[in-house]
């Protein structure tokens, strides 16, 4: 065990990678654990984000580009950004972005990442690194124990409460009040998910006063129709272009809100995707998912804790609590946004962070979905949500308990498929019965593969060759949604068969899989 940067307890280290990289080319052993702390800022927020995440984003590329430290496990510490109190400090909220960043560094490259949440003065690493050879990779420790986070299902029944009715005295979202007394604020209010909440607060939560806020505002794709049929619902809706990431014309259209109407419910649907693997990510696309999903959600936070908000509610995404592969900064935006919901609920103030599976219809986001990610999708255990269940979902969340709530359907074929293979995240092993499997080998083979080196050893050249064509096209053929292994040419180039980045993660990790190896 070493650490990096400042002095971690009970650890000695280098002042950075460079530095350690150094030492291990004069002859040092190459550290099994390397431990960095990463401390966050809390004055301005949007910026701390923006500084820790490119922080950790430079760390986590220069570490998988180093084949020095293939073998060894980069430890990222915080303090409040995780466990059951997450976000009690605005530090914690600000760190919770690292948490997402890594948890998709870890499903693009297995094995390298752990993340802990421990309190400040910890030195338990024989706990942590037990933790890990069980197979964790992200942890909680307080109080001398070390914790790690599962998934619980729960029926939307049993979160969900009466229109108007609120979840109890722990801060949890009310629903919107009874017609007439106020205004609900929709960002992304234009767009599919927006419009789809708009209608339903007016048909099923009896709100009367709509505010819709998107960038192009009355100027977006189906404005007339939009407003014409909640307006024949009996709403009054107005239609605002405005930039939520800027804090100045945010606190302007809040502003202008009647006082006769005043702001009573915020529903955050807003946000875009730039989707690229962790090499890929720079600050500029980090920052080009963080306006309008993270800036947007504190303004909002902050501009509105003086109204009589009765419910705050954020469309959050599943690729910040799984870590989707090409998603870092997705991912690290929307835990802010769920750590935000805690935070929220610890100042006495209504919130809740939806993190939400796929749905079932077009929107700016999913509408680029191929046929290959959807089948990606029911792979990794997710089923798209209609339109109604997702809706049923939404009213549920409104009056949860929890600040978090995952709102997803789970394609249990998928959940049993990654647990026979090793790939279910631990995150989701409380969902699915997993297959006891035998531990890494101390060569550093995964006893699964034994099977296909021992039918190799005893095999001609030919055959195993053979063989090994077999295995790559099957795994080929499965990421990209082909029917069958004849489709994939053998003489063609993987561009050519249409691998981009993230399928050519996909196919790497299955390969490292099925062989041991670390491609």
């Amino acid at each position: 065990w070493v650490f990096l940067g400042e002095p971690v307890a009970g650890l000695s280290g280098f002042a950075d990678v460079d530095a350690l990289g150094v030492a291990v080319a004069a002859g040092e052993p190459v550290p099994d654990f390397v431990v960095v702390s990463c401390e966050a800022g809390s004055v301005d927020v949007p910026g701390s984000v923006r500084e820790s995440s490119g922080r950790v984003l430079g760390l986590v590329r220069g570490w998988v580009a180093d084949e020095r430290f293939a073998g060894s496990r980069l430890v990222l510490v915080t303090r409040g950004a995780a466990g059951p109190d997450a976000g009690t400090e605005v530090a914690g909220v600000v760190a919770a972005s690292v948490w997402g960043l890594v948890r998709s560094a870890q499903a693009e490259h297995p094995g390298l990442f752990v993340l802990l949440d421990a309190d400040e003065g910890f030195s338990g690493w024989e706990l942590v690194a037990a933790a890990v050879a069980s197979g964790e990779s992200q942890l909680v420790a307080r109080e001398g124990t070390v914790l790690a986070p599962r998934l619980a299902r729960r029926t939307a029944e049993a979160s969900a409460g009466p229109s108007g009715a609120s979840a109890g005295p722990s801060g949890a979202s009310a629903g919107p009040s009874e017609a007439g007394s106020g205004t609900v604020l929709v960002t992304g209010g234009t767009g599919a998910l927006g419009a789809l909440v708009g209608r339903r607060l007016v048909e099923r939560h009896g709100v009367r006063d709509l505010l819709l806020v998107s960038r192009r505002g009355p100027d977006a794709p189906g404005v007339g129709e939009l407003v014409s049929g909640l307006e024949g619902l009996g709403a009054r809706v107005t239609v605002a272009a405005c930039d939520v990431s800027d804090r100045d014309a945010l606190a302007g259209l809040l502003a202008s809100i009647p006082v006769e109407r005043p702001l009573t419910g915020v529903v955050h649907t807003a946000g875009v995707l730039d989707d690229a693997t962790v090499e890929g990510l720079s600050a500029e696309r980090l920052d080009t998912v963080f306006a309008p999903k993270a800036d947007a959600a504190w303004h909002l936070h902050e501009l509105t804790r003086e109204s009589p908000l009765e419910s705050f509610v954020m469309f959050s995404s599943l690729a910040g609590v799984l870590g989707n592969p090409g998603q870092a900064n997705y991912a690290s935006a929307n835990v802010f946004l769920d750590v935000l919901a805690a935070h929220r609920r610890a100042l006495g103030l209504p919130g809740v962070s939806v993190a939400w599976g796929l749905w079932d219809t077009d929107s700016d986001m999913t509408g680029t979905l191929t046929s290959a990610d959807v089948a990606r999708m029911a792979r990794s255990g997710i089923a798209p949500l209609t339109v109604e269940q997702g809706l049923d979902l939404f009213d549920a969340a409104m009056t949860s308990p929890e600040p978090l709530v995952v709102a997803t359907r789970w394609d249990t074929t998928g959940l049993r498929a990654r647990a026979e293979a090793g790939g279910l995240p631990s995150m989701l092993r409380g969902l699915v019965r997993a297959p006891r499997r035998a531990a890494t080998s101390a060569g550093g083979r995964a006893a699964g593969s034994a099977g296909l080196v021992e039918r190799l050893a005893g095999m001609s050249e030919v055959d195993a060759r053979r063989l090994l064509t077999d295995t790559v096209r099957t795994h080929v053929a499965a990421v990209l949604a082909h029917g069958s292994v004849e489709s994939v040419g053998m003489d063609r180039a993987f561009n050519e068969l249409g691998f981009d980045s993230l399928t050519a993660v996909e196919l790497r990790n299955r390969l490292n899989g099925e062989t041991g190896l670390r491609l």
